[in-house]
């Protein structure tokens, strides 16, 4: 992704923070990714925010931080002091005013998987349940060894039993 491609996405994100709740400041930030590394600054005054691609020296913080990080941070998924702790970020500046950046990014709700489940289970219409259908196979070569015994015997003739002949009279 160029530089150009994130910086847009990034302010897409930000049009969905609630500026009203932020503390006037100017933040500059430089994507650390190898890919789309760059510097832009974003300022909130106002109850407004304006995200600009380039470096604001009069600034009140300093971030460093990838991409990936930056977005997540702005979906609500993460906070800042999550990336820091995990090394995805470096911060310097009046921490307090990026504090209010937590309490402006909308949060991100997970829906626990046991609700979605049972959501899911009440939209789906009832299965008729129907007997087992046995299955039946095409060639005795196909049945198990067991069964072909079983079916061996099964098809022999039965024997019947023969009564003895009767013994023949000869004549003298």
């Amino acid at each position: 992704m160029t530089y150009e491609v994130a910086l847009k996405k990034i302010k897409e994100k930000f049009a969905d923070v609630d500026a009203s709740k932020l503390a006037d400041m100017a933040v500059q930030v430089t994507l650390t990714d190898a890919d789309c590394g760059g510097t832009f600054y974003f300022k909130s005054e106002n109850g407004t925010v304006a995200v600009e691609g380039y470096d604001y020296k009069d600034n009140d913080a300093v971030i460093d931080i990838d991409r990936t990080s930056l977005m997540n941070i702005l979906a609500g998924k993460t906070t800042l002091d999550k990336a820091i702790a995990k090394g995805a970020a470096t911060a310097k500046g009046n921490f307090e005013k990026l504090a209010t950046l937590e309490t402006a990014i909308p949060k991100y709700e997970r829906k626990p998987a046991a609700k979605t489940e049972t959501k899911a289970a009440e939209k789906a219409e009832p299965v008729e349940e129907k007997a087992p259908v046995e299955k039946k196979t095409a060639s005795k070569a196909v049945a198990k060894p067991a069964e072909k015994k079983v079916a061996v015997k099964a098809a022999a003739p039965k024997a019947v039993a023969k009564k003895p002949a009767a013994k023949s009279v000869k004549k003298k």
